[in-house]
């Protein structure tokens, strides 16, 4: 089993690291936000965040992030975004916006025009903080993919942002949430089904699997399931023979933006062997949510709870 991180590229379609092919379209979205958490484990969290210049509660902020700006609409201050990126596409409001570029391509002449008195962006983005700070714009810096942090930025951005109270209000919300999942989820612990969590639209040649450590691992075993994969990646690129020896119970396929199918199993077939397979306890998601850590991760983890419950 190949365990080699996937070649993925911000702002361009990625490759396959095994065959060098490109990947479907509809999961470059999906890799290149989940690419972002390899960066932050390699790097770590990145400096101090830095705080605005003037102190005062911002009125004209731009998201550099599509769960930045998911973020800030679940927090109600979209009257004070007046830019984001061209990955930001929910809600659909937030499509109308200015655009100021995507991952690895930023446009600070657009910036610039938009007057921000605050723009909220990733740790991991070096280059970028050091243009503000050359434009002397007040940044502020999010923090990484697991839930924790995705609870944190929503604090975070939340106290900068004069939207606390809300800020608490939806972590409290999102926490009982969890609680209620993980509850459930303690009841598969003597006998946790074991999952392959993929992406893309179901290429067997070369499976492009979740890994330990991502997200979606943290999500699958509050839900009450195991990965199949093991080791310290986010991702592994998986083989047909590997996923033969896997064996997984069920498989969980990630592809956002793709259009539903009457039955996946139609794409997985060929593994007739795989016990999931042979079970026909495959299941596909489609909603962009699934690869977007923001406050919608807790749809992936009640979609997750939910097929879990569904195979016991």
């Amino acid at each position: 089993m190949s365990k080699q991180p996937i070649d993925c590229r911000r702002g361009i379609l990625p490759r396959c690291a095994r065959t060098g092919r490109h990947l479907y379209r509809n999961a470059a979205r999906c890799r290149v936000y989940i690419a972002l958490a390899t960066t932050l484990l390699l790097i770590g969290c990145g400096k101090p965040a830095h705080p605005a210049a003037s102190g005062k509660v911002p009125e004209r902020i731009v998201s550099l992030a599509p769960n930045i700006t998911e973020t800030i609409y679940a927090l109600g201050i979209e009257d004070k975004l007046v830019g984001d990126t061209t990955y930001c596409r929910y809600p659909a409001a937030a499509q109308s916006l200015p655009k100021i570029g995507g991952f690895g391509s930023i446009n600070y002449e657009a910036i610039v025009t938009l007057h921000p008195d605050l723009v909220i962006l990733h740790k991991e983005y070096d280059a970028d903080k050091e243009r503000l700070d050359g434009l002397g714009i007040p940044y502020l810096e999010t923090g990484t993919y697991f839930i924790a942090d995705i609870l944190d930025t929503i604090r975070d951005i939340g106290k900068a942002c004069g939207a606390q109270s809300r800020a608490d209000e939806l972590v409290q919300n999102l926490e009982n949430r969890i609680a209620e999942i993980r509850q459930v989820g303690q009841t598969f612990q003597s006998a946790r089904p074991r999952v392959l969590i993929t992406f893309g639209s179901g290429e067997t040649d070369a499976i492009q699997a979740i890994g330990p450590a991502c997200i979606h691992n943290e999500l699958l075993e509050l839900a009450g399931g195991q990965n199949v994969v093991e080791g310290k990646l986010p991702f592994a690129i998986l083989s047909r023979e590997a996923v033969m020896r896997l064996n997984p119970d069920i498989i969980i396929q990630l592809a956002p933006d793709m259009e539903p199918v009457a039955d996946p199993f139609e794409a997985w077939k060929t593994l007739d062997s795989v016990n999931a397979v042979k079970n026909h306890r495959i299941h596909l998601l489609t909603g962009d949510y699934t690869c977007i850590p923001g406050p919608r991760f807790i749809q992936t983890l009640e979609d997750f709870s939910e097929i879990i419950r569904q195979n016991d």
